[in-house]
């Protein structure tokens, strides 16, 4: 009986010990920009190396819920709300430059060590523009298919007919059920549990982002002294980046690695969120 008892209160102690290094706590954090309220929650165990994840356009933290669980186990996750998407409200002008000053100012006051800052998309290009002001507590960063633009008019407009097209879809939904349809037509492939993440953010995010010319300053700056800091770009086979602006990279990441995986779109995070784990652990390590 007792031998029976000890080997009860060692898995208690064990199931203690499992929840404690990946049990997810949620946050709130008030910036000085406008005082905008930033939700963020976090999973894994402090003790561990810290990443940070940026979402990307209509997306929220629980974009990469299913790349966080995979590197969990290793490393203390944060994943933020950008304003207006998921449970951040909006207070500000949705802009780059307002948006790289209020991760920067999240940055600086969470962390007392270093962080790797991964971006996707959108998040990507905040990250690579959080890279341009030099914010020493982050040591690597990782962009998934970042949204960069040449400041060209084909890409003002090619900006402005999404805007449409989002606005429309958006305005034309009474339910969640017509989000998750649009969303179906648009990625059959991608399972039930992606697809209510996918419909679920696009049904919740603030319209009046689209308010913003959130696509001027996603021009990629020529830095005057190189980052040091590593960087790896992970790039879908059809991907929104092109290779002279992979070369503007080059230029100012003197540690650039550039992975591309196969049979992917833009929406590689939920495609292969398996592989971009794998690729995030192993370029840390």
């Amino acid at each position: 009986m007792s031998r029976n008892l000890f080997f009860i209160f060692l898995t208690i102690i064990l199931m203690i010990i499992g929840c404690s290094q990946n049990n997810l706590t949620t946050n709130t954090f008030t910036s000085s920009v406008n005082g905008q309220e930033i939700y963020f929650r976090e999973y894994g165990n402090n003790n561990n190396p810290e990443i940070l994840f940026i979402h990307g356009l209509m997306g929220s933290s629980t974009s990469f819920t299913n790349v966080a669980k995979g590197i969990s186990t290793e490393f203390n996750v944060t994943l933020i709300d950008l304003p207006g998407h998921g449970n951040s409200g909006l207070e500000i002008d949705f802009s780059i430059d307002k948006l790289t000053e209020l991760v920067d100012e999240f940055i600086n006051k969470k962390y007392t060590k270093p962080v790797t800052l991964v971006g996707y998309s959108l998040g990507g290009t905040i990250a690579n523009a959080i890279s341009e002001k030099s914010n020493n507590k982050v040591n690597s960063y990782v962009l998934i298919d970042p949204w960069f633009s040449n400041n060209t008019s084909t890409d003002s407009l090619a900006f402005n007919f999404l805007s449409v097209i989002e606005k429309n879809a958006k305005n034309s939904w009474a339910t969640n059920n017509d989000s998750i349809n649009y969303v179906k037509e648009m990625n059959p492939d991608l399972s039930e549990d992606q697809i209510n993440i996918i419909s679920n953010n696009r049904f919740d995010y603030d319209i009046k982002i689209w308010d913003s010319s959130v696509q001027k300053g996603t021009l990629i700056r020529n830095l005057n002294v190189p980052s040091k800091s590593p960087l790896l770009l992970i790039k879908p086979a059809a991907s929104l980046i092109k290779e002279s602006q992979i070369k503007k990279l080059s230029k100012n990441f003197l540690n650039l690695k550039v992975q591309a995986i196969p049979d992917t779109t833009h929406m590689i995070i939920f495609e292969e969120p398996e592989s971009i784990s794998n690729l995030i652990k192993n370029f840390i390590k």
